[in-house]
């Protein structure tokens, strides 16, 4: 697969602090991390993820998951890509787009951005699903909350081309810093310095296009009218612009992409 194996303490105590944050006791938070591993990808790279082997959660990145000839998802950090919900063990909500579409449980697509992966093999999941509660119910709340991203997100809709493409540049933003120029306030000397901001990134206007079903210059145009709106920030002399989304207004944005 091409990806980087670690397994330094660290990167353990890392594991189990990602699925202590979804609601595990450390009982089952540290069995779970036994029989886990961290997964690396590098950006722009090809990204199969045998899923009829391993179950994998993005810890962090963003990702472009091919569902099906001619339809994407774009996802971002603490998706879970698996298998296990389709058996008996742990009955699926979300899943039965991939099983038609996609016989030899392989999860296809590529990265967005830098990606990494918690891999845990299936048989060793499915042995702990059948005697631990907590794995289980963890399970289930994230394959519920990818079933109702979907639906949010990705099904056909009314809404107008900005209000879908605001929706997923809503969730796909996070905090990130940035380097401005600006005035100094006590004497007015233009100095630089850091401040934050939220931003999404990762995914091309093409991207974004084939997410939603819409045409590029239709995705062009609603960016634009976002920009118009002030709900997204627009670039600055010498600002990267590729694959970013820089959010000026998030409750504006909210609010559009809900229809307002």
């Amino acid at each position: 697969m091409g990806y980087t194996t670690i397994r330094r303490p660290s990167e353990a105590r890392a594991i189990t602090e990602f699925f202590s944050l979804h609601g595990l006791p450390p009982d089952s938070a540290e069995a779970l991390t036994e029989v886990s591993r961290l997964r690396r990808r590098d950006r722009g790279r090809p990204l199969v993820l045998p899923v009829a082997q391993s179950a994998f959660f993005l810890v962090d990145g963003r990702v472009s998951e091919l569902v099906q000839p001619g339809k994407v998802r774009l996802w971002r950090e603490l998706m879970l890509f698996e298998s296990v919900s389709n058996t008996a063990f742990l009955p699926g909500t979300y899943t039965e787009e991939r099983v038609t579409s996609n016989p030899r449980q392989l999860t296809s697509g590529s990265t967005l951005s830098r990606c990494v992966f918690v891999e845990v093999p299936n048989a060793k999941l499915n042995a702990l699903v059948m005697t631990d509660p907590a794995i289980s119910l963890m399970l289930a709340r994230m394959a519920a909350k990818r079933h109702l991203l979907t639906e949010r997100l990705y099904t056909a809709s009314r809404s107008t081309p900005a209000a879908r493409v605001a929706a997923v540049l809503n969730y796909l933003a996070e905090p990130t810093r940035r380097n401005v120029i600006k005035p100094r306030s006590e004497d007015g000397v233009m100095v630089m310095t850091t401040t934050e901001e939220l931003v999404a990134s990762g995914p091309s206007q093409a991207d974004l296009a084939d997410a939603l079903c819409l045409g590029r210059a239709t995705v062009e145009k609603a960016i634009s009218e976002l920009r118009q709106l002030k709900a997204l920030r627009s670039f600055g002399p010498g600002e990267r612009a590729n694959r970013c989304y820089p959010i000026e207004d998030r409750d504006l944005l909210r609010q559009i992409s809900l229809g307002g």
